[in-house]
């Protein structure tokens, strides 16, 4: 991974940026209103322990998750 690739999600471990980006293709913090907390769970490289990194820093920039109905 190139170092500039993950710079966005450098708050969290290298096997869940990986899984951001080379599983679902995300770019950018925003992309990820397209998914679920679920979703990201199914990810190899996404573990539990990501998620409220992750929530933190979509809640500091007004940002959702897609709703799970």
């Amino acid at each position: 991974m190139k170092s500039n690739d993950s710079k966005f999600l450098s708050f969290l471990g290298a096997p869940a940026q990986r899984a951001l980006i080379n599983e679902l293709g995300i770019s950018k913090l925003e992309d990820l209103s397209r998914y679920t907390k679920k979703d990201l769970l199914r990810l190899h490289g996404f573990g539990p322990s990501s998620l409220p990194k992750l929530e933190a820093e979509l809640t500091k920039r007004g940002i959702q998750w897609k709703d799970q109905s």
